[in-house]
């Protein structure tokens, strides 16, 4: 076991056009780069949270559940010890769960 860290970058993306409607999708990109092993383990965590490739767009979709796949999707990918950085048109889901930022201390007089 490597002692490098794992990350995943999922770029969210809006495909609601032609024949998609009413979707969640992402593209990702991992570093270091996954062995095949790995890769395996991560489109498995894609699946199980409700997204299948779409291979004319190249995007990993999901087309119900679309208030928790990504949700889902985040928790999956953490279990097998990534660290996830959100993208793009990031679901409102997400973005609801983010810690709340500190609020900046009062000036020092």
């Amino acid at each position: 076991m490597s002692n490098t860290e794992k990350t995943i970058t999922i770029t969210w993306r809006d495909e609601n056009y032609g024949s998609v409607s009413h979707s969640v999708a992402f593209r990702a990109m991992g570093a270091p780069l996954p062995s095949e092993t790995e890769k395996k383990k991560i489109v498995r965590a894609y699946r199980n949270a409700g997204f299948e490739l779409n291979f004319n767009r190249q995007t990993w979709i999901a087309k119900k559940s679309i208030e928790t796949a990504p949700a889902t999707l985040i928790q999956n990918l953490e279990n097998l010890g990534y660290e996830v950085t959100n993208r793009g048109r990031t679901p409102a889901i997400l973005e609801e769960a983010k810690p709340a930022a500190p609020s900046p201390a009062a000036p020092k007089l």
